[in-house]
């Protein structure tokens, strides 16, 4: 079995972006490490995003084998979501998965791999593993 080996990061909602990036610098003293138009990481952890499948903030944990991790969650009755057209998360099957993988919505980032899942409860669950830069 596969076990969460801590915590990977929080992605916070940021409806505007800009404004999101000035007051978390200034909460953080320190520029993101990473930045696109829709998202912002800093090396803290904490990330910003204005795709709208971010609706309050996402802690993502940290597992071994994502892929392990992920089968083990749709056995034990979680849903795979994968990021459609709009930036929202859909069901995989239901829309087209236009960043990840369409069959596991599973999504290869420099220096990680990472996953949304909705459990069995209705809470989404996203998962990250580590893979170097």
């Amino acid at each position: 079995m596969n076990r969460i080996t801590g915590f990977a990061n929080a992605v916070y909602p940021a409806t505007d972006l800009d404004a999101s990036v000035k007051a978390f610098t200034a909460l953080l003293g320190d520029d993101p490490v990473f930045r696109t138009a829709d998202y912002a990481m800093y090396a803290t952890g904490i990330a910003l995003s204005s795709k709208p499948w971010v609706q309050f903030p996402l802690p993502f944990w940290n597992v071994d084998d994502i892929a392990v991790a992920h089968q083990e969650m749709i056995a034990a009755g979680a849903t795979a979501l994968g990021e459609v057209a709009d930036g929202s998360l859909a069901e995989i099957g239901t829309a087209v998965v236009t960043n990840g993988d369409p069959a596991t919505g599973i999504v290869d980032m420099p220096g990680s791999r990472l996953a949304v899942l909705r459990a069995a409860d209705g809470n989404l669950i996203a998962i990250n593993q580590t893979t170097g830069w």
